[in-house]
């Protein structure tokens, strides 16, 4: 990301800070550089025209384009998740189900390049778009499966998935680089959790960090089985 609105040219940069200083600083995120950057993304550019009132809301919001919708993560848990991420300026980042591309326009100011993998051509197209428009150049869109990744475009620094997964698909920890980190949200014994899988040489380390909320992921549900 090269270019982006100065926030005294925007006439809701205000609002943006508020969510900072009172959201996302109160609920832990200590990163400077992420919580500068959520300040200076357009959040309302992203999400569904009818909700754009509420866009710095502390809750989930939805993301539609054409006839696919998605649900963003609140800004908290979005900030959250961004921060375990520990997102460096070299890294290569597959950030998945992001919906119209806030979280790759989020992520894209603080990373080398960002991959966003969505199932729906309609988001791919919308977030390009979006992007053009506020000056990120460093972020791409693809469509295809969530659960399988990016393979093509792998190894990754970081695979950020926006949202609850019932399971994380070896095949996709194995789009990591050595030392690469996968950031999700997982129920753990009813809870939904916030989880950071990092890579060492062909094992893969869970961690449990926290609890957090987040929108479950249908594509990550395993297939049901069939019974006789």
């Amino acid at each position: 990301m090269k270019a982006m609105p100065h926030l005294e040219d925007d006439p809701v940069s205000q609002t943006r800070l508020n969510m900072v200083e009172g959201q996302l600083k109160p609920g832990g995120v200590r990163d400077y550089a992420l919580t500068k950057m959520i300040g200076t993304v357009s959040r309302e550019a992203f999400v569904a025209s009818d909700v754009r009132a509420v866009a710095y809301a502390d809750c989930e919001l939805p993301s539609q384009a054409g006839d696919a919708r998605r649900v963003l993560l609140s800004p908290l848990a979005f900030a959250r998740l961004a921060e375990l991420a520990e997102l460096r300026a070299d890294d290569v980042v597959l950030d998945i189900a992001g919906g119209s591309g806030y979280s790759a326009a989020v992520i894209a100011g603080l990373v080398n390049t960002v991959i966003a993998l969505e199932d729906d051509e309609a988001f791919c197209e919308k977030a390009g778009t979006i992007w053009q428009e506020i000056g990120v150049d460093n972020a791409v869109a693809v469509q295809g499966p969530l659960a399988e990744g990016q393979a093509k475009q792998a190894p990754f620094n970081v695979i950020f998935i926006n949202g609850c997964v019932a399971d994380v698909p070896r095949d996709l920890l194995g789009q990591l680089v050595d030392a690469g980190r996968l950031v999700c949200v997982q129920e753990v014994d009813g809870t939904q959790k916030a989880i950071i899988y990092t890579r060492i040489g062909d094992s893969f380390a869970r961690r449990i960090a926290f609890d957090i909320c987040a929108p479950e992921l249908e594509s990550f549900k395993p297939a049901p089985k069939f019974e006789f």
